[in-house]
């Protein structure tokens, strides 16, 4: 029995121990390494959907920030890439895979070399490109026919040692997600070479560089003169991000005949930065911002509103005094009514006097309505008395 376990006790350690894979990257250039069911040996019938994998640094919950984990559903496999910086050491990853059908997980450790690249990219060319996403180009061919746009027609000096250097998700970056989920999410990347920039690279720059005030382009905002060449093979450029990056370019021009000021000696006594008391801070006076922002407009508010109220006032006065006016021409409906009747009375009365002079005499009493009183008749002219008065 002590036989059987000192036998099966190396097994069980060599089975412990997880399977163990190299890779050689090199500083300043994105690697792209893929992580499926192969690498756990995994021989079965069923899906790559069905597998889960997660990586980090070995004895380290995450990975390292210049290491970015990615599963993509259109390969149906996960993707470690990331461009190593310069004087990185190499080190471990550890990548865990789940069967989700059986629940049995498998461990594999990834060893990286990173390596010191031979002559670096001392150029780079920064692009954002809007209708892709990052697991577009974990396939060469889309990454090498991007790279042909300036190996044979952009940037035709860099043929020999282009190579990209920087690949990450625009997502990453914080940049929105599409509305459309079939839109791509954009993708920052850039390419890098020692040879010197074309004349077409320049002058494309000096196109964009009134762009570079808008931080976000929306798409088909800005068509380049280059735009077919990236339009054939199907990429969309947001040119608000385009820029020509020359690390071989100082910072600052090299200024000559400059006096090295000998240091006083009082620099030494004291302190490079004096932190000074809350006392010695100047206190702001927001006085004259809330003169200026609150009490200047109610002021011209309140004289706005004195001028209406005048205006309104003089207004409403003239009107009423030529309504008083008026009434005082026009005669009241009394007045017209006592007018009338005593019209119609002086209308009577001259009919009256006018029938007693004209008419001839009438027998017997009248009776008048204006007073109701009986009058005898006149007598009546007799003939012998006309012809009396004619003899005589």
């Amino acid at each position: 029995m002590l036989k059987n376990l000192i036998f099966l006790l190396p097994i069980a350690l060599l089975t412990s121990v997880p399977f163990c894979k190299s890779e050689n990257v090199a500083t300043t250039k994105v690697f792209i390494i893929p992580i499926d069911s192969n690498l756990f040996n995994w021989t079965t019938i069923e899906p790559d959907d069905e597998f889960e994998y997660s990586a980090s640094l070995v004895n380290a919950p995450d990975l390292p920030k210049w290491i970015e984990y990615s599963y993509s559903r259109r390969h149906r496999t996960g993707f470690l890439y990331g461009v190593p910086p310069k004087d990185q050491e190499s080190l471990q990853i550890e990548v865990v895979g789940l069967n989700k059908m059986s629940y049995e997980t498998r461990r594999r450790v990834l060893h990286l070399n990173v390596l010191e690249k031979l002559h670096p990219a001392t150029r780079q060319i920064h692009l954002k490109i809007d209708n892709v996403n990052v697991d577009d180009f974990f396939d060469s061919y889309r990454m090498n026919r991007l790279l042909d746009i300036f190996r044979f027609k952009l940037w035709k000096e860099s043929f020999a040692d282009l190579y990209c250097t920087f690949l990450t998700s625009a997502v990453s970056l914080g940049a929105r997600l599409p509305l459309r989920p079939s839109e791509g999410e954009g993708v920052v990347i850039r390419f890098g070479s020692t040879a010197p920039y074309s004349n077409t690279l320049i002058e494309l720059q000096e196109e964009v560089k009134p762009l570079w005030k808008l931080q976000h382009c929306p798409r088909d905002f800005k068509r380049t003169t280059v735009e077919r060449y990236f339009r054939d093979e199907g990429f969309i450029l947001d040119w608000c991000n385009f820029r020509l990056l020359d690390e071989t370019m100082p910072l600052r021009k090299p200024t000559e005949h400059i006096e090295e000021a000998s240091p006083s000696p009082e620099l030494y006594q004291e302190p490079v930065w004096y932190q000074p008391t809350k006392k010695e801070v100047s206190q702001r006076s927001y006085a004259g911002e809330f003169a200026f922002t609150i009490l200047i407009p109610m002021l011209i508010m309140i004289v706005l509103v004195v001028l209406l109220s005048v205006i309104i006032g003089l207004q409403h006065e003239g009107i009423s005094k030529r309504k008083s006016e008026m009434v005082e021409v026009t005669p009241s409906p009394s007045g017209i009514h006592r007018a009338g009747t005593g019209l119609r009375g002086v209308n009577h009365d001259w009919d009256g006097v006018g029938r007693s002079r004209t008419s001839s005499p009438q027998t017997g009493l009248r009776a008048t309505g204006g007073d109701g009183l009986s009058r005898p008749t006149p007598p009546p002219y007799s003939s012998t008395m006309r012809t009396a008065v004619v003899d005589f």
